[in-house]
């Protein structure tokens, strides 16, 4: 069986799309939860999902807050939480 925090690496901004969604405007991670909902075995594999839930505006920046998901093979989901991210306004 995995250690819950393997599996929630799987969720870090460059695990995923994100950083190439964003581009140079990323400031700070900063903040994450998470729920373990299920075992993860060696050999699964697992797929991740970041979902943008929130913006919220602030003077020259801004707070994205994101579902973070991951489902196993079977579709079956193992992680569920929320990451906030500290980006630059354009």
């Amino acid at each position: 069986m995995a250690h819950g925090l393997q599996v929630l690496a799987f969720t870090a901004p460059g695990a995923t799309l994100l950083p190439h969604f964003i581009g140079e405007v990323f400031i700070s991670f900063l903040e994450l939860s998470c729920t373990f909902l299920a075992e993860v075995h060696s050999g699964d594999t697992l797929y991740t999902a970041l979902t943008i839930t929130d913006l919220e505006p602030q003077r020259d920046n801004g707070v994205v807050v994101t579902a973070a998901t991951i489902h196993n093979q079977r579709g079956e989901l193992v992680l569920s939480g929320q990451h906030k991210y500290l980006l630059r306004r354009q």
